[in-house]
């Protein structure tokens, strides 16, 4: 599939592990757009992406944010971001995004980033890596389904207003 280089720059910032997810980032970039050109480019990009697969759609992207090199320094927020993605490496992980709501919720006492194991796992799917905030109810859960075999935890923080505070050195973001 063919992108135009406006289309490619939407892409390369896409923060979304899925084609729904992808597609409604999209709709609300086309939504609150601050002009017409940007419209017209979400537009053409929900048109273009709503034709494939999931699958289909999501490695379209994962090579746009692989492979695209901005053709000049970033202007925005997200196009910084996308950029330091790119240069780190770093893996996408489903669940919670890194500034999500929920880490800075008054009763989020942890951070886990953690491996899906199972098809009966009660949160993600079997090979995902994933990203939660959680209470202190929802971090027992977690160790329970790890003890069951559902999960394999790689990564956990304390969080305390939103800082975390990670129990190892060697952690995972």
């Amino acid at each position: 599939m063919k992108l135009t280089e406006a289309e490619m720059r939407m892409v390369f910032q896409i923060e979304s592990t899925n084609q729904n997810a992808a597609l409604n980032e999209i709709y609300m970039t086309w939504r609150y757009a601050p002009n017409q050109a940007v419209k017209e480019t979400a537009e053409s990009l929900l048109d273009k992406l709503r034709s494939l697969s999931d699958q289909e759609c999501m490695d379209l992207i994962c090579k746009v944010q692989a492979e695209y090199r901005l053709p000049e320094k970033a202007r925005t927020i997200g196009e910084m971001l996308a950029e330091a993605r790119q240069q780190s490496g770093a893996q996408k992980l489903s669940g919670h995004d890194i500034m999500a709501l929920e880490r800075f919720d008054p009763a989020t006492r942890h951070m886990i980033v953690f491996d899906v194991l199972t098809h009966d796992s009660p949160v993600g799917w079997k090979g995902e890596k994933m990203r939660l905030f959680l209470t202190d109810a929802g971090y027992s859960k977690a160790l329970e389904n790890q003890e069951k075999g559902h999960i394999k935890i790689r990564s956990h923080a304390k969080v305390l207003s939103g800082d975390l505070h990670y129990d190892h050195k060697d952690r995972e973001r």
